[in-house]
């Protein structure tokens, strides 16, 4: 039989349309189900807007992505989350980079440590556009993980106490809680305190109880969110251990090498959407929280000269002992050593030219 060539071009044309639908009916068909697993208590800032990144996911894939969040503990305490998403019994978790030190030291040094990035932008520069994402993915990619920055927090609040502190002597020999890493081995070395990584549920109680005479929690916001100032009313700030940390995601490999590139495209899109709204909600949150807590009868002291000297001799004499332990530590610190230099160079001469003496 003889086919003319519009008879062919009609035909292709109804393959490719018959094709194009197989398509479209495959995605929306395929549908898969995540679990994200965070560290942040369900009345936080972060734990909302990942609520919102979830929907914003499902309703971008036409309900081919659903993302459950699940708040802390559900499956995996602690810094065992790492492994349940290594594991695959997670498929996406949100917690803070020095909880997975015990997998590699690199990992204390990759969240801020004292006198790290001064500038919450100084350290997104560093994740989003420097070296520090590919850093961290050294780190997880051999064991099944994608990692991306979540969003910052900034400038950590400080430490809440029942008692007046006026500086490092206050605190020797008490009992506070403060992350692990980094920033507990600082604040020992410096202070000759005891250091505990309580989990955010265990935090309250514990503060109560008197099993631990004062906190470190993240920000202004976060620490009203928990209610410390129901307990505590003296605070010294700010948080010299953590001047610009930042929260990650760990995304098990295999669950993401699943989706199709459009999915993947989502996810990434729905990422970057959720640093940017967390991280600026987050910090206009804690010029609010700051202005309650002082209304709430926290009295707030700084840090004096001579304890900030104190701290920078305890930093150093900590990250040597880092850096002694192996090359991928001693890159990491060099590597963000050799971006804030950078940045500094650069605002020295374009950084802000008004005096903060009133």
């Amino acid at each position: 039989m003889y086919l003319s060539l519009s008879h062919i071009q009609k035909f292709l044309s109804l393959a490719m349309i018959a094709l194009l639908l197989t398509s479209c009916f495959d995605k929306t068909t395929t549908t898969h189900q995540w679990t994200l697993q965070t560290q942040a208590v369900e009345s936080s800032i972060d734990h909302q807007e990942l609520l919102t990144f979830s929907k914003n996911v499902a309703t971008m894939s036409n309900q081919r992505l659903i993302i459950n969040v699940i708040p802390a503990n559900e499956i995996a305490i602690g810094s065992d989350i790492y492994g349940a998403v290594r594991q695959g019994k997670l498929e996406m978790a949100n917690g803070w980079p020095n909880w997975w030190s015990g997998n590699h030291p690199a990992w204390a040094l990759m969240n801020a440590g004292p006198f790290d990035f001064m500038n919450i932008d100084a350290s997104m520069m560093f994740f989003l556009s420097g070296s520090g994402t590919d850093l961290a993915n050294q780190l997880t990619n051999p064991d099944g993980i994608i990692w991306r920055p979540a969003w910052w927090p900034g400038m950590e609040f400080g430490l809440i106490a029942k008692t007046p502190v006026n500086g490092l002597d206050d605190l020797k020999n008490k009992r506070i809680r403060i992350g692990p890493g980094l920033p507990s081995e600082v604040l020992t070395e410096a202070a000759k305190a005891y250091t505990i990584p309580l989990m955010p549920h265990e935090i309250l109680p514990a503060f109560e109880s008197g099993d631990v005479d004062a906190v470190e929690w993240t920000t202004a916001s976060g620490a009203w969110d928990l209610g410390l100032h129901n307990v505590g009313k003296h605070a010294i700030v700010p948080a010299i251990w953590q001047p610009s940390v930042l929260s990650d995601f760990l995304i098990n490999q295999a669950a993401y090498d699943r989706l199709s590139p459009d999915l993947k495209a989502i996810l990434e899109s729905a990422i970057k959407s959720f640093t940017l709204q967390t991280t600026m909600q987050s910090k206009v949150a804690d010029f609010a929280a700051l202005e309650r807590l002082k209304a709430h009868g926290v009295s707030i002291k700084r840090w004096t000269p001579n304890d900030i000297k104190r701290w920078k001799v305890a930093n150093e004499k900590i990250l040597v002992e880092y850096t002694n332990r192996d090359e991928f530590t001693r890159k990491v610190l060099a590597e963000k050593k050799k971006f804030k230099s950078t940045y500094q160079a650069y605002y020295h001469y374009f950084g802000s030219y008004e005096s903060d003496d009133k």
